[in-house]
């Protein structure tokens, strides 16, 4: 793609078209992602299992569905971009992603089915102070970065797709 030139939009296509193959240590990074949502997904089921006290009555089948939802999204975001190495193949499901985080973030902000007194309650007694001073105000602050990021990410990454995506058409046919 050409350098210098162009409107302002154009110059930001040509700087998402630079930056969309991931390096090796970002598909490294990918896996990481992976691996860390995939274990605190698990504390959270485990902490529901056993009724800790983190969810409240209130957290119901919506809560849990828009609780939950953005787990496999992200992760299937994750293995696109690793198994691909770029960005762009990603951003369809990404959006899908961002549009469930956004309904989860303020859903879960309205209801606030939670209680952060026992959010460490399954770490090991020493280990429990490191999440026992976390208010739920936090919760609530978290949620709502959590839903307007989601809001902002599902208009901002069509955005990005398909300009992107004619690039790299016009990028192969004029290679053709």
């Amino acid at each position: 793609m050409e350098t210098g030139r162009g409107s302002l939009f154009e110059r930001r296509v040509k700087h998402w078209y630079d930056k969309d193959h991931e390096t090796p240590l970002e598909r490294v990074a990918e896996l990481a992602a992976i691996l860390a949502v995939s274990l605190m997904t698990l504390y959270f089921i485990y902490s529901q299992l056993l009724r800790t006290g983190f969810f409240t009555p209130s957290f119901g089948s919506t809560e849990i569905f828009l609780f939950y939802a953005p787990v496999p999204l992200g992760i299937a975001v994750s293995v696109i971009r690793m198994v691909t190495g770029r960005r762009n193949p990603a951003r369809p499901l990404e959006t899908l992603n961002a549009i469930t985080m956004a309904a989860a973030g303020l859903w879960l902000l309205i209801v606030f089915p939670f209680n952060f007194a026992h959010l460490g309650d399954l770490l090991p007694s020493p280990l429990q102070v490191l999440l026992s001073w976390i208010p739920n105000y936090l919760g609530k602050v978290i949620l709502l970065v959590v839903g307007l990021a989601g809001l902002f990410n599902s208009v901002y990454t069509p955005i990005i797709y398909f300009p992107v995506r004619r690039e790299y058409s016009r990028q192969t046919s004029s290679v053709s």
